[in-house]
């Protein structure tokens, strides 16, 4: 019962879904959530929704998107993604590795609105702003949270403590993500790939049947068997979504 709750799959490196799929399958995923980052990949996560009935949608847009759109493109999109009723809303957030902070931030909070009013999970991406994610957070209070990869300092961890972290197969590799693992409680941890980045072997095409190298190290961790800890974090999808 594994499951991947922040993906690409309408990312052009996947030029065949049928055997990442099968794959995804054989290795026990049965839900992936693919997320929009602009309205052309919104679209088309609707259609991998349509072929594949593993495959959940959340509607969103990357914030490095958000800005090479006009206000009036990104209000439009908004009332579309209303409509369609998206498992979430993502991928959404701030990434201050581009600019226009005011314009992103803006949209941002329209999207938090959005998830209240839909009551759906929020799937947030983080990069380089971190602590302005957090104080957000703790002034708009949304009930419910995923944070994407999280990359920020762990003293901000105790700022977010109601909060879901969604952890990535690259943390075979990674400290940061380990350690993360070690501070938050197994009930706010979900599984992810972020495909086709994050893999847990460098320079491979990553895709959501890794997130069973994400539940084997997340268990090692914590002293778990893998059984237990893949009940576990299914419960939290369940709760969650």
């Amino acid at each position: 019962m594994l499951v991947d709750v922040h993906c690409h799959l309408d990312d052009s490196r996947f030029e065949d879904l049928d055997p990442v799929i099968e794959r995804a399958k054989k290795a026990g995923v049965v839900t992936v959530i693919n997320n929009g980052a602009s309205p052309s990949r919104n679209r088309k996560t609707l259609d991998i929704c349509k072929k594949y009935k593993i495959v959940k949608k959340a509607l969103g847009f990357y914030p490095g998107e958000i800005i090479e759109f006009s206000d009036s493109d990104i209000e439009e999109e908004l009332k579309w993604i209303e409509k369609q009723k998206p498992i979430a809303l993502g991928e959404i957030g701030l990434d201050f590795t581009f600019g226009e902070h005011e314009k992103q931030e803006k949209y941002f909070r329209k999207f938090i609105e959005l998830g209240a009013k839909l009551d759906i999970p929020l799937i947030i991406h983080t990069r380089k702003a971190e602590r302005r994610i957090v104080e957000i957070l703790e002034e708009l209070k949304p009930r419910k949270v995923v944070l994407h990869c999280f990359s920020g300092k762990l003293k901000l961890l105790k700022r977010v403590e109601g909060v879901y972290f969604s952890v990535p197969p690259i943390i075979v590799n990674s400290v940061h993500f380990q350690e993360l693992v070690k501070k938050v409680p197994l009930t706010r941890l979900l599984t992810e790939t972020d495909a086709p980045w994050m893999a847990p072997v460098k320079g491979e095409i990553n895709e959501p049947a890794n997130v069973a190298v994400t539940v084997k190290e997340i268990a090692k961790i914590k002293g778990i068997t893998v059984e237990e800890c893949t009940k576990a974090i299914y419960a939290n999808y369940q709760g969650l979504f």
